[in-house]
């Protein structure tokens, strides 16, 4: 700093030295080149010299405190950046570690969570394929209490994805509640009829995944019964505040610790009162195939 300093001073009285100069031969062609120098006007001549130099001084002064500021800007903008990149990671440190302090119980696959997501943006975690998802959720159950999840796909699913592992870890986990609920696509509700009349489909769900008492409706029907709430992708809920949420197309996983009346939670309050009052469109699922309900089942 101190040699960029001494060379930028150099270099001004270097200036100011020509700028004189360049003044004084001025002056001399406006007075003549055959008039005789005399005393008199010594004072004349160092006057112009001071004025040439000051004037010459000034001038790159001037110059190197523009860019100096045009420096200053630049160095400016790009601290400014990087205060902000530096409060963007902190901010999000602090997020992942609230979210542990907030809710020990389920630390450990907040944990795997969390270090999933630290090579892309918090709280999302991409290219994650079925199998990764469904370790996530086995993680999620060794913790849990209760456990309430949307299943997008027809049931078949379960047994064409080998599900069978996760469903049985939720089976052996004693929880006060184990609620899943089925929202079928219209062009999936075919092949979603088939699995009720497939027995080996139907034994293959039960015996693995146990008491959890499932229902199941169409976007159709869920869009009528809830008018004002967006179709919910696959997704479990833990205890009513760990929420791990996955998108197959795009193989997506999110994550994240809900509020007190989450548009989730009442979904599934809901759900129950509407089984309670036997309302059209949401079926429980058979325990085999001849065995289909007529109308739901009220919720235990």
């Amino acid at each position: 700093m101190m040699s960029n300093h001494s060379f930028n001073v150099g270099r001004l009285a270097l200036v100011g030295f020509f700028g004189a100069l360049i003044l004084e031969i001025v002056l001399t062609f406006a007075v003549g080149l055959r008039e005789a120098f005399t005393v008199r006007q010594v004072p004349a001549h160092l006057v112009a010299l001071l004025v040439g130099g000051l004037g010459g001084w000034l001038f790159e002064l001037f110059r190197e405190m523009t860019t100096a500021t045009d420096e200053t800007m630049e160095d400016a903008k790009k601290m400014q950046a990087s205060v902000e990149a530096l409060t963007a990671k902190i901010t999000y440190q602090d997020q992942a570690l609230a979210m542990l302090t907030m809710f020990p119980q389920q630390n450990e696959v907040l944990t795997h969570l969390i270090k999933a997501s630290m090579s892309d943006n918090f709280k999302n975690i991409p290219y994650v394929g079925v199998p990764s998802y469904l370790d996530f959720l086995k993680k999620a159950i060794e913790h849990s209490s209760g456990y309430q999840g949307v299943q997008r796909k027809p049931l078949s699913w379960y047994k064409d994805t080998g599900a069978g592992a996760y469903l049985s870890d939720l089976r052996k986990r004693e929880m006060r509640y184990k609620t899943r609920l089925l929202i079928i696509d219209e062009e999936d509700k075919g092949q979603m009829e088939l699995d009720l009349k497939d027995e080996e489909t139907l034994k293959y769900y039960w015996n693995h995944t146990g008491p959890v008492t499932t229902y199941w409706m169409t976007t159709s029907d869920f869009s009528r019964n809830f008018p004002n709430m967006t179709i919910p992708r696959d997704q479990a809920v833990y205890d009513r505040r760990l929420l791990i949420s996955y998108d197959e197309p795009t193989r997506v996983l999110s994550f994240d610790l809900l509020p007190d009346g989450s548009d989730i939670c009442k979904l599934f309050d809901s759900i129950d009162q509407l089984a309670e009052h036997r309302v059209a469109g949401l079926h429980e699922l058979p325990k085999s195939v001849g065995n289909v309900p007529s109308d739901p089942a009220p919720h235990p």
